[in-house]
């Protein structure tokens, strides 16, 4: 509480601000010396009580009195007298003072005093936080009435009374723009945004255009705050452009740290009363051309569009590119082609959208029976989610990358195990025809190779040779047949596809380090050993 004592007695002032201070220690007591300086005074500090001396020269306690009233300086006056001025100070509480106290004053009463005017305070300032908070509610529920008649009048849609109550505000008279704008907040939190605060800095940025008004659309939904300015101004001229840019930029940097700021400019209305519902589709419809990083958060409707057919991308093209060892040149191959799709950012989104969407379901369509099931279903929620949620053309070329790469991953995937299989076939070819003559020529003419490519095939995938699988898949056998002890040599050698005995030991003997004749007799434990 702040208290300014009044008395030309220096004795008596002293006194007094020693027993304010002893009764309330908190309290922030300042003194003057007579009513002039008083003045001076409660000018500066506005005190909340005033406890005056009555009789003082240059200016009496009346008269003090009477000029915080002319300069509507408010406070509580308290009038110290002595006993035979109390007419005096009764005088002055029926000209406004709020009480008096007698000299020589006693603690008692200066206590009961304080007391009355704390309380006095505290209701006082209650009273007046709710009658601001009445009035915040009514300005906000005016507020609201008014953005939900615009909005209808925007969409179309007002009643009648509704649509004279327009009238009535005049708002709308005249020529101007409607600008649509979009802040993606990223995830922020709403609270540390607010949409008043959103509302009244687009206002006061576009402000610098001619009169304007703001309203929002809708509240924070999908992590967005959006909203329609209207601007009363002149027909737009190269300077007036010059400037919806520069305040595009600048609300763009202010509200930079809350999220990406994104706003489409109508063509200029004639009448906004008679325009402004198609301008407000237009400035939507300009907004979406945002999703191009290219024109920096802002694009007019009155903007060259694109006049070109659109060609759609080559899948089949694409579809052998991906076949490539790395997956790099199918990616190129598609980013220039949606780089000329979208005509410099000239393009509609929805069109680019929608040939991500169909290059997506015709390479599900073309590698369907190649690869796992569970990339056809990734490329099927893509085509249909995915790629028509993306909110700018990066995202779109980032998403569309991601599902290349795993395409390409599963078309590698899918020709290794079929490569695997390939190899699997084969030697188990080779193991159910062993009697027999084999050779590379056979091999590949059965599984539907060139002999050529067959044999780089089999060494790439196993480190071995055609010859050397045959071999040694020979060799396996023999010593099964040599550990059973049921058959002759040459027996053996014949099962084993050899019709020259002795080759076949050698060729035995190359390959175990042991004749054939002698691994026969030698004892399962010494077999074990050698193997």
């Amino acid at each position: 509480m702040k208290i300014l004592i009044v008395d030309d007695e220096p004795r008596h002032l002293r006194g007094m601000m020693s027993l304010i201070q002893q009764l309330r220690p908190d309290a922030e007591v300042t003194a003057a010396k007579d009513g002039i300086a008083a003045l001076e005074q409660a000018r500066l500090d506005c005190p909340q009580v005033i406890l005056t001396d009555i009789r003082m020269p240059r200016m009496d306690g009346l008269a003090f009195l009477e000029k915080l009233k002319e300069e509507r300086i408010i406070t509580k006056v308290v009038m110290v007298s002595a006993y035979n001025l109390f007419e005096y100070a009764q005088k002055a509480i029926r000209h406004g003072a709020y009480d008096y106290l007698l000299k020589p004053v006693e603690v008692e009463n200066v206590e009961r005093l304080l007391d009355r005017i704390e309380l006095q305070l505290s209701i006082e300032s209650l009273r007046r936080r709710e009658a601001e908070e009445l009035k915040q509610r009514l300005t906000l529920a005016s507020s609201a009435y008014r953005s939900r008649l615009y909005l209808s009048w925007l969409s179309g849609s007002l009643t009648l009374y509704e649509q004279e109550e327009i009238d009535k505000m005049g708002w709308l008279q005249g020529g101007g723009l409607v600008i649509y704008s979009e802040l993606r907040t990223a995830g922020a939190d709403e609270e540390n945004i607010g949409e008043l605060a959103y509302l009244q800095c687009l206002e006061q940025g576009w402000l610098k255009l001619g009169k304007a008004l703001t309203i929002p659309r809708s509240g924070f939904q999908d992590q967005t705050l959006r909203a329609v300015t209207i601007v009363r101004t002149l027909p737009l001229a190269p300077s007036l452009e010059a400037l919806i840019r520069s305040i595009a930029l600048s609300l763009s940097a202010e509200l930079s740290r809350n999220g990406q700021l994104t706003q489409g400019v109508s063509s200029y209305c004639e009448s906004i009363a008679d325009e402004g519902p198609q301008a407000y589709r237009a400035a939507r419809e300009a907004n979406e051309h945002n999703f191009f990083a290219c024109w920096e958060g802002l694009f007019l409707y009155d903007q060259p569009r694109s006049s070109r057919q659109p060609i759609p991308v080559d899948s089949e093209r694409l579809f052998e590119a991906l076949l490539d060892n790395k997956p790099e040149p199918a990616i190129d191959r598609c980013r220039t082609a949606f780089e000329r799709l979208s005509d410099a950012g000239h393009a509609q989104p929805a069109l680019i959208k929608e040939q991500a969407s169909l290059l997506l379901v015709k390479l599900k369509s073309r590698i369907h029976e190649l690869v796992d099931q569970r990339v056809s279903r990734q490329l099927t929620q893509m085509a249909s989610a995915l790629v028509q949620g993306c909110e700018s053309y990066e995202e779109l070329m980032d998403r569309l990358e991601l599902s290349l790469r795993e395409v390409h991953h599963a078309l590698r995937q899918s020709q290794q195990d079929k490569n695997e299989i390939i190899v699997a076939n084969c030697l188990r070819w080779i193991q159910e025809h062993i009697k027999e003559d084999l050779t590379l020529e056979r091999a590949a003419a059965h599984f539907f190779f060139n002999p050529s490519y067959f044999s780089t095939f089999i060494k790439n995938k196993t480190g071995r040779t055609f010859s050397e699988h045959v071999t040694a898949i020979r060799m396996g056998r023999a010593k099964e047949l040599l550990a059973e002890n049921k058959l002759r040599i040459y027996e053996i050698s014949a099962e084993c596809g050899y019709q020259d005995t002795k080759y076949f030991c050698r060729v035995f003997k190359k390959h175990h380090g042991i004749s054939p004749e002698a691994y026969k007799h030698t004892s399962l434990p010494e077999r074990k050993r050698m193997e």
